[in-house]
């Protein structure tokens, strides 16, 4: 009798939580990040990581700089040795580009913009933005979203096409300049991501900073720092752009701060100590080296007044220009310069190249002479083509106004490999621009040149530069 009495006064202690409604509360549980599932597969990745970075190396400023290349890789190889990294072949690049920025190619290729190092605060700043954008790869953000979008050929045309190696996809004969819409580090569907994307590269990100000894609290305090200054009249370059790659997925410090408290305790002590001595390396860099291949990069064409009727816009980074709207715009596989032809006005050559035979053909070239002397630079470039093509006759070149800048004018006649009319008349327009050789070719066989010259000079009365 006293036992069940015993029991029976236990009964009540043991309902009294139930009967006011008291739950157990749950023990708070790390936020789960997922590596996406994708129709790519690795090597996918990789063959497009390459040649996206062969487009980076083509057409911006990579420094040489052994000490600033080797800080940078010591502290992207210790993250890449994280789990979090998820074992991609990463390497890390120096880009000479005061705009904030960093990017991460699909496989690996890694890039930093010398503006980022000059922003950061301390070395473990820096290593977080690395470890977000290696999170992006790590967890096959950008292959998730391409896989989603197009097929694997199609994506393999476009970032061939703005290689200048295009094959695949849907490019044919020339890859459309007037589709890229920028080069590979402003493409959409390879640089942005969502929120979701965002805040999981956050928390990867931060994992793999704590793995490899750095304070993972210091990737979100830099994100948070550039949101602030955003907007200011004195912000830095590049903020707003960055930032609208990076969209804010809410507080950064506070969620990598709660997801801190599920690390295991240790000291962040990874600091190679030479960030100070890199940030004056990186100070006392030039400004950057404009390349050709860089120039011509095409942008999103602005609505340009003043065009003849039936003309449409190519705007690069180095130029703008008008053309017939029934005309292509593009590049060539294995070909610097940007084609502008009618139907049929470029062809393959015998040597399995593509030659022009019917429209214009503008390109950059370096050269060794006076980069204020357009006449020296254009001798030079003549004495190349000749020693390419022996049997071209050049007329002197004679003076005049291009773009609103001095120009000259070369007469050529040559020969191509068009079998219906292998002669060839070329007018090519050269000028000094970035200490470079502006050059302009337009071409058409004589029984077409009637045509043609109105089209021409109406061209190059359209023809504006950047600088």
């Amino acid at each position: 009798m006293k036992r069940l009495w015993a029991v029976a006064l236990a009964l009540p202690l043991i309902a009294y939580p139930q009967i006011f409604g008291q739950k157990k509360t749950k023990a708070p549980q790390q936020r789960e990040v997922k590596i996406q599932k994708t129709s790519l597969t690795k090597d996918q990745e990789l063959q497009l990581g390459k040649e996206a970075a062969a487009e980076v190396e083509r057409t911006m400023d990579v420094i040489s700089n052994p000490e600033a290349e080797a800080w940078l890789n010591r502290i992207g190889q210790r993250l890449a040795q994280t789990p979090q990294a998820n074992a991609y072949p990463y390497y890390f690049k120096i880009v000479n580009e005061p705009a904030i920025n960093a990017f991460a190619l699909p496989g690996g290729p890694m890039f930093v913009h010398t503006g980022l190092i000059r922003e950061a605060e301390n070395e473990d700043q820096v290593a977080g933005v690395l470890a977000h954008e290696m999170s992006h790869i790590a967890l096959r953000h950008g292959a998730n979203q391409m896989s989603k979008q197009q097929t694997w050929q199609t994506i393999a045309g476009v970032v061939g096409a703005a290689a200048g190696v295009a094959g695949g996809g849907s490019c044919g004969l020339l890859c459309q300049a007037v589709q890229l819409g920028g080069g590979l580090t402003e493409n959409a569907m390879l640089m942005r991501f969502s929120r979701d994307h965002e805040r999981d590269a956050d928390l990867n990100g931060a994992r793999m900073m704590a793995a490899a000894g750095y304070n993972p609290i210091e990737l979100a305090r830099f994100f948070e720092k550039l949101q602030a200054q955003s907007g200011a009249a004195a912000s830095p370059k590049g903020i707003t752009a960055f930032l609208s790659s990076h969209p804010s997925p809410g507080n950064r410090v506070q969620y990598v701060d709660e997801d801190i408290t599920f690390y295991p305790k240790r000291d962040y002590n990874a600091a190679t100590g030479d960030f100070d001595k890199v940030q004056r390396v990186v100070a006392s860099l030039p400004p950057p080296k404009l390349k050709p291949a860089g120039l011509l990069q095409p942008v999103q064409a602005q609505t340009r007044s003043g065009l003849p009727a039936g003309f449409k816009n190519l705007e690069t980074k180095g130029f703008a220009i008008g053309y017939p709207a029934d005309w292509q715009a593009g590049q060539a596989p294995q070909s610097t310069g940007i084609f502008i032809v009618p139907q049929g006005g470029a062809a393959k050559s015998a040597k399995g190249g593509i030659e022009l035979i019917v429209g214009a053909l503008i390109d950059y070239n370096e050269t060794s002479q006076d980069k204020r002397d357009v006449r020296r630079a254009t001798d030079e470039l003549l004495k190349t083509l000749k020693q390419g093509d022996p049997n071209m006759q050049i007329e002197n070149p004679s003076e005049l106004t291009l773009g609103g800048k001095p120009a000259l004018s070369t007469k050529l006649t040559t020969r191509t490999s068009y079998q219906p009319e292998p002669e060839q008349v070329v007018y090519l327009y050269t000028v000094m621009r970035n200490d470079l050789l502006f050059n302009m070719a337009l071409a058409a066989p004589p029984s077409k040149l009637r045509d043609a010259e109105p089209v021409f000079q109406q061209i190059t009365r359209t023809l504006q530069f950047k600088d």
